[in-house]
């Protein structure tokens, strides 16, 4: 198997959202052509949330907090789990530009 596909089977942050103690199932909260936004609760109280691409050219997708059961003004810390880092607290949406056939996922955690 190559390196790049052992990453992405290997990956503990993506494992972890899968093997949520919760078990609650992910739901689509957007859909704008071949862009769809995937979120699901967690145990701990976070969000996950997938910025999916099933295009030919890449998108702007943009998951907003409403979406989250969160109000606009609530500040939630942001992991990207592919890239393995934190992207910093964020209020009211986060956008990323997606790839073609491409995913951006995160997690996101309410600040106190």
């Amino acid at each position: 198997m190559s390196a790049d596909t052992r990453a992405i089977l290997l990956n503990k942050d993506v494992i972890a959202v899968d093997q949520d103690k919760l078990g609650r199932q992910g739901r689509r909260v957007a859909k704008d052509g071949n862009g769809e936004v995937w979120v699901r609760t967690l145990a701990d109280g976070k969000r996950a949330a997938l910025l999916f691409n099933r295009g030919e050219t890449p998108v702007k997708l943009t998951v907003n907090w409403a979406q989250l059961d969160y109000p606009a003004g609530q500040s939630l810390r942001l992991r990207d789990l592919w890239a393995h880092r934190d992207l910093g607290a964020m209020k009211g949406s986060f956008s990323a530009q997606v790839q073609p056939h491409d995913v951006v996922m995160v997690t996101l955690t309410p600040e106190s």
